[in-house]
């Protein structure tokens, strides 16, 4: 499939049209709101043809899904869970808390937002999928490390969705509100400091007590 850029002619390949797709689609949502967008005009804007669209997304619900996607795969530094287990409890959620907030705080996540809580009286579904792929996807992430290292020993968590919630909420919550409501992306270093900030909170909450904490030292059981 050739697209004209300037003067030159560009070969694009299936992933490339797209990726063209998804950006325009997200431009003209920023715009013109999710209602105001047809696909007749995502079509003349992006290049292709109609039949191109839809064999890659059958409707504008899934074009918004598909951002979402994207964003997680493009923003979000993706770690297996061997990944994480090879890393100490502290550097796992420094690892996590980082990931989410360049995730959570990017402009993409931000128009995202504000087309799912604008657009929620006529298309609710899109508050529903935003939730599902974006955060109920890092709260899942995070709730099955801290299950790892609760079953290790390392930590006490008596609700991993409590947990989790409070550990990304102190890193996110208030930044994120901020930047719905048209304030400037948090500096790094403000950013990095809440992440430190919520792991020093967090595990002097749920880190599991040293036994010398909670007993007699092992010297002390000597006969």
């Amino acid at each position: 499939m050739l697209f004209q850029v300037s003067n030159e002619t560009v070969q694009f390949t299936a992933v490339d049209r797209r990726q063209q797709y998804l950006h325009t689609a997200l431009a003209l949502f920023t715009a013109h709101g999710f209602h105001g967008v047809s696909m007749d005009q995502l079509v003349a804007e992006a290049g292709g043809s109609k039949a191109t669209l839809y064999r890659y997304f059958a409707s504008k619900e899934e074009l918004f899904e598909a951002i979402i996607a994207d964003l997680g795969e493009v923003t979000v530094e993706q770690r297996s869970g061997d990944e994480l287990d090879a890393l100490s409890v502290e550097e796992g959620l420094r690892a996590i808390g980082n990931a989410t907030a360049r995730a959570a705080l990017s402009e993409q996540a931000t128009v995202l937002f504000r087309l799912a809580t604008g657009e929620y009286n006529r298309f609710p579904q899109l508050a529903q999928v935003l939730y599902e792929r974006g955060p109920s996807v890092a709260y899942a992430r995070l709730r099955a490390f801290l299950a790892a290292r609760v079953a290790v020993g390392e930590l006490v968590v008596d609700d991993l969705q409590i947990a989790a919630e409070q550990f990304l909420g102190g890193i996110v919550g208030h930044q994120q509100l901020r930047r719905t409501l048209g304030h400037d992306a948090p500096d790094p270093t403000a950013v990095a400091a809440r992440v430190e900030a919520a792991v020093t909170t967090f595990l002097t909450v749920h880190r599991h007590p040293t036994p010398a904490t909670t007993g007699p030292r092992r010297s002390e059981l000597r006969p």
